[in-house]
């Protein structure tokens, strides 16, 4: 009855990943048994840990848990806050353009938010903001999410809705990675490794009939749909068994006696490895494991773990099945994310235009108890001739006893068992500066030189915490701009002290027109103001009713009292620095003091 490994020498013929029969993979307890035994799994599963003392038993690990984790049922989830593109750019019409722009999403076409430029420091606390359509956290499913980032120079969201080229040669210059026209986050090379790289042949695919070899080629995507430079394997797979640019921040999970397993498998803290050419093998990057790869003559290559800590492993936060909307507790799901430091250095003066250009992927993988799905692998796939029947079938037909008659149940086995995901636009994550006043906070921003140079205080030493407020949603009323939100505060409610501060910001669209083909949801942009416009006034409410809308009187505001500076994110970095920042009010030449 206790989890357990075997090594089994009767390998399939054609699986040139690594044996993973059944009694490989961890028998984990069934769900009714849970709460008794979760001690001693967890025991368990740490020892069995310990013993894959070599790559290939601890490769069988990770397939057979990423096997497990993602059989199962439908859904969609959308990322709010940071503002989830669901491969969106800028689109006026209420479906987006593409759903092959950049990533694999399976979420239907009318979710996200166009492009907003927004930007982040160091150690800022940051509330990322989900919904997601089949529940978490509770007793109808088993789910993770995970959170990821990824940052490199060359990120971008680009200037056109098309797909960024397979062919070099339809880029310009022959550079698919550096053609700005073109969105990029995961770069050619990782794709193209992706592409020729044998794809996992022991993981389980039911009935599907996969059309290739290659890691292109999932139960998922099984004709190899190429979406960006994205990695179908490594997108339906996690933690994945190859290297990944994505860096892991938390997981969540109704299985915290998977954690360790998550924590340790983390490319933040193990290496994980490729087959390159050699003079004598020029096409040895299609073996998947050292050993094929080593006696071909391929050259076996470990990419360095990131370096980071192993992601946090919390508890999925409770959500109700085919659901977009809060969770628990009335607000939307949500994980307060503290950014890293990153440890750019300061540049002249204390000006650093070095910045990271990131973005964040949040993943769904959702799996149900309908079958065993503990045991499945490529043993349990349906093969007709060894007399193997998939453990679930495409819409198969059943006997429930009534005469002469079966029932048809909808089963798309290509999506029973699930991975879905959305990603943030790209951002700019930046250091902390160091100076002595705001205005000079601001220069920084802007990447100039700051007005009172040589003065090295630090405008955040007296902030004991650093906290984001913006705002979510977009135009629109709730029909309009369903499967995302309206305008709303992120976070709704923030506590803080006089030692903290709030670095608030937000971003917007011209073209959140909302417009037609609107699919089976509602065009139009309901709102004030000209139409696809996204703008935001902030009012101060009176003190003692924050129930009622009416604005306090200016002679009676505090927030504008204590507001520092402010900056546009429109000026040109050749505007003169006084025009750049609000202090000096450009509509009637009056600096800030003067305009409050």
């Amino acid at each position: 009855s206790e989890p357990r490994t075997r090594r089994d020498s009767a390998a399939s013929p054609d699986c040139n990943h690594t044996d993973l029969r059944a009694n490989q993979c961890l028998h984990l307890r069934e769900r009714s048994r849970r709460a008794a035994r979760k001690q001693s799994l967890n025991r368990s599963l740490s020892a069995a840990l310990r013993k894959q003392s070599n790559r290939m038993a601890s490769w069988v690990l990770a397939a057979c848990f990423c096997a497990l984790l993602l059989q199962g049922a439908v859904a969609d989830m959308y990322l709010h806050n940071m503002r989830g593109s669901n491969n969106r750019l800028d689109e006026a019409r209420r479906d987006r353009n593409n759903a092959n722009r950049l990533f694999d999403s399976q979420n239907n076409n009318r979710g996200g938010y166009n492009v907003g430029s927004m930007y982040y420091f160091e150690g800022e606390s940051l509330p990322i903001e989900w919904t997601n359509q089949h529940a978490c956290g509770s007793e109808y499913n088993d789910c993770q999410i995970v959170i990821q980032m990824m940052c490199d120079d060359r990120l971008r969201d680009g200037a056109t809705t098309q797909t960024i080229p397979q062919d070099p040669s339809n880029c310009a210059n022959n550079d698919c990675n550096n053609d700005v026209r073109y969105g990029m986050h995961e770069d050619y090379d990782y794709y193209t490794n992706c592409r020729y790289r044998y794809r996992n042949r022991g993981l389980f695919t039911a009935d599907r009939n996969l059309n290739g070899n290659t890691a292109r080629f999932t139960r998922q995507n099984e004709d190899g749909t190429r979406r960006g430079y994205e990695c179908p394997e490594e997108r339906d797979y996690y933690p994945y068994w190859h290297p990944s640019p994505w860096r892991d921040i938390v997981v969540m999970t109704d299985r915290l006696d998977h954690c360790e397993f998550f924590q340790t498998e983390s490319q933040n803290v193990k290496a994980k490895g490729v087959c390159r050419n050699t003079a004598t093998c020029n096409n040895c990057v299609k073996y998947n494991r050292e050993e094929t790869c080593t006696s071909n003559g391929g050259n076996w290559v470990d990419y360095p773990a990131h370096g980071l800590p192993p992601p946090e492993c919390i508890q999925a936060p409770w959500s109700r099945a085919n659901h977009h909307g809060n969770g628990r507790h009335g607000q939307m799901n949500s994980y307060n994310w503290t950014i890293p430091y990153l440890g750019l250095p300061d540049g002249t003066n204390g000006v650093s235009n070095q910045t990271f250009r990131c973005v964040v992927r949040l993943r769904y993988n959702i799996s149900t108890d309908d079958y065993d799905y503990s045991r499945v692998n490529a043993s349990f796939n349906q093969n007709d001739g060894q007399g193997v029947e998939s453990p679930v079938r495409q819409n198969p037909n059943v006997n429930i006893g009534a005469a002469n008659q079966a029932l048809q149940l909808a089963i798309n086995t290509a999506q029973f068992g699930r991975t879905f995901q959305d990603r943030s636009h790209t951002f700019r994550l930046m250091t902390r500066p160091k100076f002595a006043t705001p205005a000079a906070l601001t220069d920084s921003i802007m990447g100039r030189r700051p007005r009172n140079a040589g003065q090295q205080a630090n405008v955040f030493d007296n902030c004991d915490t650093l906290w984001n407020l913006n705002v979510r949603g977009k135009r629109g009323n709730i029909v309009q701009t369903y499967p995302a939100v309206e305008y709303d505060f992120s976070p709704n409610d923030l506590t803080i002290s006089d030692a903290d501060c709030i670095h608030v910001q937000w971003t917007g669209s011209n073209t959140h027109n909302n417009g037609d083909p609107a699919g089976d949801g509602q065009a139009g942009d309901a709102g004030e103001g000209t139409g696809g416009t996204d703008r935001h006034n902030w009012v101060e409410l009176q003190h003692t009713n924050f129930a009622t809308s009416y604005p306090l009187p200016w002679e009676n505001n505090t927030l504008f009292t204590f507001l520092k500076d402010a900056y546009s994110p429109l000026a040109s970095q050749n505007t003169p620095t006084q025009e750049r920042a609000t202090s000096r009010d450009i509509r009637c030449g009056s600096d800030w003091e003067t305009t409050k």
